[in-house]
């Protein structure tokens, strides 16, 4: 019985020692997960929508069409449209 014992025990320790060595610490960092960026709500005309005609009929056809929900935008004391008599009209 004691020859059945001995290459059990080894075989026992040998199978301890392999598994405390696969459980330690990994030298690899986990991937850093940037945060999401959180857009606030737009509430104003931008200034820059008004520098020209395209970039006004842009601003407007980024709207939502359907969005009933949001606030009325507000057009800011600096805020200057722009005007072209050479350009044809758009339709939006």
């Amino acid at each position: 019985m004691n020859k059945l014992r001995l290459p059990a025990a080894t075989l026992l320790i040998a199978a301890a020692a392999a598994l405390a060595a696969c459980g330690g610490g990994s030298t690899t960092d986990a991937p850093v997960i940037a945060p999401p960026v959180v857009v606030p709500p737009l509430t104003s005309v931008p200034d820059s929508s008004g520098l020209t005609i395209a970039s006004f009929i842009s601003f407007l056809t980024s709207l939502s069409a359907t969005d009933e929900t949001s606030e009325p935008l507000t057009i800011g004391s600096t805020f200057a449209a722009a005007s072209d008599d050479t350009v044809e009209s758009t339709p939006l």
